[in-house]
Parts: C-alpha cells; structure tokens; sequence
C-alpha cells in the first residue's frame, strides 16, 4: 500500500508541475515582446458609404505578442477596436461600445503632443470614449486602448498610438501610422526595446 501511495503522489505530482507555471489573477508571465522599430501604416475606408471589400476597422489585440494591428472588414468579423466612419459629413472613429450589439470594451482618446513627443499613453480607462464617435481630424494624434484579447483568461489590452496622415477620396478613407506595445497592459509607445 506504501508503495502504491508514493507511486500516486509522484504520477499526481507530475500531472500538477504545468500548472505551477500558470500565474495567479493579476500576476504577469514576465514575459515580454520587443516594441516594433518604426510604425505600420494602414488605410481604412468609410464604414457606412465606403466598398464593401475594403477594411473599415483596426484590429490592435493582433498586435499582441509578436504579432501586428491589421485593418479588418467589420461585417466579417467581431476581432476590431475602433472602425473609420463619416457620420453626418463628419469623419470619426467608432470605438465597439457604439453598436449596441457590441460591448463597450475598447476606447479611443484625443492626445495633444505630435506623435513624436508622446511616449507613454494614458492608463484611466476613463479617459477613452468607449461608446460615441470621435471626430478624426488630420495630423492629430489618438490613443487606442483595446478590447481584452479573447485569446487570453486574464484580462490584456493592448496600447497604441495612432496617427492621422490624410483623409481624402470619395468615398472617404483615412490613412494612419499606428506604433502600438505588443505586451499586455504596457502603455510605452515608443519605437524599440520593452
């Protein structure tokens, strides 16, 4: 019998090892992702009045780990943060929170500062607009804090800065640098090392 429980405590044991890695709530992997070297530039067409085939959202959760943002279609998925739109004449970002069948998960916020000159984004879920539009205006510089990553069990958000290069066309599409941190709830913004 001794022998049998010194058998099960090892095999029970080993079966428990992986789990010891896991980190508690609120704990962190220590893990981290270098910040890319220079920014992704992307082009995102009207959601309502734009083509059909062409991506009105911004993906920035893709941009976890080693991964980067990707401009989407929001017809052809729910995987997006904030989607380009005209409303009323009026260019503007549309964070998830502003369809009613969405959750209010994502933000959006107007910084002040050129591109250049901001390195960290604000952290006060607060201060994003989750749910109205945000108008877009060129050469202005906004702080996109994401969805949590639907991949993940603890909540991680991914940060980014974006900027308005042009808005032109008819139907309208904007053109936009984005620098975001790949790591989770790191809010960095700037090119290189974590």
């Amino acid at each position: 019998m001794k022998i049998f429980r010194l058998f099960f405590e090892r095999r029970a044991a080993l079966l428990l090892l992986p789990f010891a890695a896991l980190p508690a709530c609120g704990d962190r992997l220590n893990i981290s992702f270098p910040r890319p070297s220079e920014p992704l530039e992307e082009t995102l067409f009207d959601l309502v009045a734009g083509p059909i085939d062409r991506p009105s959202g911004l993906n920035i959760v893709s941009g976890r780990g080693g991964g980067i943002p990707r401009a989407v279609r929001v017809d052809e998925t729910g995987e997006w943060d904030v989607a380009f739109a005209i409303l009323n004449g009026q260019p503007v970002w549309l964070p998830q929170g502003f369809f009613d069948a969405l959750e209010a998960s994502s933000g959006v916020l107007r910084l002040s500062g050129t591109f250049d000159q901001i390195e960290v984004v604000p952290a006060d879920r607060e201060l994003y607009e989750s749910e109205q539009p945000v108008p877009v205006d060129e050469a202005v510089t906004y702080a996109i804090r994401s969805r949590s990553d639907p991949a993940l069990s603890l909540p991680c958000r991914i940060f980014a800065k974006l900027d308005v290069l042009s808005i032109e066309g008819d139907p309208a599409r904007v053109r936009i640098r984005v620098l975001w941190n790949p790591n989770c709830d790191e809010r960095r913004v700037t090119p290189g090392n974590p």
